[in-house]
């Protein structure tokens, strides 16, 4: 590995580390009486070192959403071109929750919940993600991001995986395994939209 490769790892290895030592303060001490000092200190680092990643203990929580979306993205770009929509978003929101275990999709749900901040932040970032897959749905089709079907098939996509993401962090306190949810999601908007279909016409 060369020099710079080491640097990388180093620098993703105390990112990770921050992020753990963070969740684990969140979770049992809550996420207002969690400090950045407190954050660093369990992470074994400076104050400074926790800035030259995040620019806040917000941060520390919603750089899952960074970690989810780079895969959610992956996903949607390597996909068959002749798969369809929906089983195209299954797939890539399954891949992407892959990441994340069911404990740790609680508390953030949690903490969103309970946060307001928080909540707004992320709020934000699904509206960001939401142009973001309509970028990789028309690359995916060789089209473009403005175009009225990609921003559509984006906004479908974008939903279910709010929902998905929400609501898998219930049921898998009840067993539930991601694939399986998603699954039933997936039929779900697919029976709702035959439904609208045929009404339409």
């Amino acid at each position: 590995m060369t020099q710079k490769g080491r640097r990388e790892q180093k620098r993703e290895e105390t990112r990770r580390r921050l992020t753990r030592e963070g969740q684990r303060l969140f979770a049992e001490q809550g996420f207002d009486r969690t400090s950045v000092d407190d954050i660093a200190a369990a992470a074994g680092v400076s104050r400074r070192t926790f800035f030259h990643y995040f620019d806040s203990k917000e941060d520390v929580v919603l750089s899952r959403h960074d970690d989810f979306e780079r895969a959610l993205l992956e996903a949607i770009r390597t996909a068959p071109p002749e798969a369809p929509l929906l089983r195209v978003a299954e797939q890539a929101v399954i891949a992407a929750l892959g990441s994340f275990d069911a404990e740790e999709a609680r508390l953030l749900e949690r903490l969103k919940r309970d946060t307001p901040a928080l909540g707004a932040r992320a709020h934000g970032k699904y509206e960001r993600l939401e142009r973001s897959i309509a970028g990789a749905l028309a690359e995916r089709a060789g089209l473009s991001p403005d175009d009225l079907r990609t921003r559509l098939d984006a906004m479908l996509v974008t939903g279910m995986l709010r929902v998905g993401g929400t609501g898998w962090a219930g049921a898998s306190a009840a067993g539930v395994p991601i694939e399986e949810y998603m699954r039933e999601v997936v039929r779900s908007l697919g029976r709702g939209l035959a439904l609208e279909s045929s009404e339409g016409r």
